[in-house]
């Protein structure tokens, strides 16, 4: 077939490479449009250059865990194995392309499953999205490994309740890197453990090494092969996890104060120090690099908190004998919401807290960009903090942007959580979990400048059961939290671990507890979608995306959709407990 060209069309006047280097600065919403031009530009993307074009790195981005290359795309990091079956680079591209559409939709469509891990309430967790396992901490003590598709138990710690030697205390503190998991024990010590070592199972675990420390620890974060640990009285410790048994390879000397939260990148650690902002330090001399202090920042936002309205909520029908009718549980899972230049208004009735009052938590890097968490639910957004750091006494330096939410405090100390992904903020306000976006030079945008939506979702199946996140996180395709519904009496599994069967005894069939919840943001793929080539940004096509479901098939009582939550909160509406968490963990070690 001979394509007959127009004298004014590129194709007719360009050499194919001039005209590939251009549409590798095109984005992929000119790709669909010249498609749709003529049958020699079909041709010449669709058929002709298909591999080049949407191999390019302008097209498509590799997915964790993979290295560019097609084949390794099974093995990628996604909660609902996303790109498994992907047999070309366009259709990558198609994929990322729906994905990215939905993260920055204003009613994005969503798959919401609840996890329930045993019968004690999830106090940390982390995913090993290589393994497809949850590693989980209690509140009554015990580490849980979770097989992320069949939602079942496959070893397990017991709790110190149960057992003195190889057992995990309640409220344990944990941290987790590729094959390694850390948590706190008493005596100012850490555990660590780690799989894949000969003889060993499919999740289980042998531990290596028990790390001591003269000071009283009050948090410890693992990542880039490093362990840092933080005391508050003014010391910093750092350990070479490469090595076995772990190496410590520094002994810092911090500000006094330190809350426990921290984090770290390949060079630097920061520790929050409350009140006074964040403190960063070299974590191989131990070097002062100076403070980011929220106070000084200019560009102030804030956020108002949705209406009940704008959850679905409905009123419960009246029932004989009730005095007064219950809410029943909210059946929309994602609400909308704006971000909003200039401070928050202060109500004449809140228990305002200034600015140089508030105190500084949770904070967590991400390349350039740094954001830390307040208790008066202040986040400071700082998208460039080495610019900082190294200018901070220049007297034009602003440290970054402010997002102001109405706050009374009392999810701080329990949790306080935060996360950062893709130029995503993720953190917990009064019994409501946020995600807000940045734009793509990570500043604080607001509703008329917004690059992408902002969204909200609730932390409880009932308002009863509402208490803080322990914690949350991003990935590619998925949101993750604690979250307290209603959940079943599991039996006990048969494995290795389990000493509870008297704490079992006499215990309610039906109990308020705290599971993972997966919020899977990844649209479903039809057939129709994967082999309709000239569609690839078409807006009807987003208009009719399905959720995609999360980890595994939710068949059995430890995966329960979020509707089952809400019918057995409206079951037993007139008769839900005011469950909360314990009142504090007498000693807050392992904050983060």
């Amino acid at each position: 077939m001979v394509l007959k060209l127009s004298s004014h069309d590129p194709l007719a006047t360009l050499p194919p490479e001039i005209i590939l280097r251009i549409l590798d600065f095109s984005p992929v919403s000119v790709l669909a449009s010249l498609l749709a031009v003529s049958k020699a530009w079909h041709q010449f993307i669709d058929v002709t250059h298909q591999h080049a074009i949407y191999s390019s790195e302008s097209k498509t981005s590799q997915p964790s865990g993979t290295s560019r290359d097609l084949n390794s795309l099974d093995q990628s990091l996604s909660i609902s194995k996303y790109y498994q079956g992907t047999s070309s680079w366009k259709e990558l591209c198609k994929r990322q392309t729906l994905l990215a559409r939905n993260w920055a939709a204003k009613s994005p469509v969503c798959h919401d499953t609840v996890l329930q891990v045993g019968n004690d309430p999830i106090w940390r967790f982390r995913v090993d999205l290589k393994r497809r396992l949850f590693i989980s901490t209690s509140h009554a003590g015990g580490l849980n490994v979770t097989d992320m598709d069949s939602g079942h138990i496959i070893w397990r710690l017991p709790s110190t309740l149960d057992r003195d030697e190889n057992a995990v205390r309640p409220y344990a503190h944990l941290e987790y890197e590729d094959g390694m998991v850390v948590f706190d024990r008493e005596g100012n010590a850490v555990e660590v453990w780690k799989t894949d070592l000969e003889g060993l199972a499919r999740g289980e675990f042998r531990r290596i090494a028990v790390l001591n420390h003269e000071y009283q620890t009050r948090g410890f974060q693992l990542s880039y092969n490093t362990l840092c640990v933080v005391s508050n009285e003014g010391k910093g410790f750092v350990y070479d996890m490469a090595q076995q048994p772990p190496v410590m390879t520094a002994c810092l000397d911090i500000e006094h104060g330190a809350v426990g939260h921290l984090d770290q990148n390949e060079d630097t650690v920061i520790y929050s120090i409350g009140q006074k902002g964040y403190y960063a330090y070299d974590k191989r001399s131990g070097a002062f690099l100076g403070a980011l202090r929220p106070t000084s920042s200019t560009e102030i936002f804030h956020i108002c908190a949705p209406l009940a309205d704008a959850d679905g909520d409905t009123a419960a029908e009246p029932r004989p004998n009730s005095a007064q009718s219950s809410s029943r549980p909210r059946g929309k899972v994602i609400t909308p919401v704006e971000i909003i230049q200039g401070a928050l208004p202060i109500s004449d009735d809140s228990d305002y807290i200034p600015h140089e009052a508030d105190e500084w938590g949770a904070g967590m890097l991400d390349g350039d960009l740094f954001v830390g968490f307040s208790r008066a639910g202040r986040v400071f957004v700082c998208p460039d903090w080495r610019t900082v750091l190294r200018d901070q006494f220049a007297s034009s330096t602003t440290h970054g942007s402010l997002i102001e939410c109405e706050s009374d405090g009392s999810s701080f100390d329990l949790g306080g959580w935060l996360a950062i992904r893709h130029h995503r903020l993720l953190f917990e306000i009064q019994d409501r979990v946020y995600v807000v976006s940045l734009g793509r030079d990570n500043h604080v945008k607001d509703k008329t400048h917004a690059e992408s939506a902002s969204f909200s979702i609730l932390t409880s199946s009932a308002p009863q059961l509402a208490v803080p996140v322990s914690y949350m996180t991003l990935c590619d395709d998925a949101i993750l939290t604690t979250y307290t519904t209603l959940a079943w009496r599991q039996p006990i599994p048969n494995i290795p671990g389990n000493h509870r069967g008297q704490r079992e005894e006499n215990s309610p069939l039906i109990f308020p507890t705290k599971a993972i919840r997966i919020l899977s943001m990844a649209p479903e793929i039809s057939e129709q979608a994967s082999s309709d080539s000239d569609e690839t940004n078409n807006r009807s096509e987003s208009l009719n995306l399905k959720a995609r479901s999360g980890p595994g098939q939710p068949t059995e009582q430890v995966w329960q959709s979020h509707d089952v939550s809400f019918q057995m909160a409206s079951l037993l509406e007139d008769n839900l407990p005011d469950w909360e968490d314990e009142e504090f963990v007498s000693d807050q070690e392992g904050t983060e």
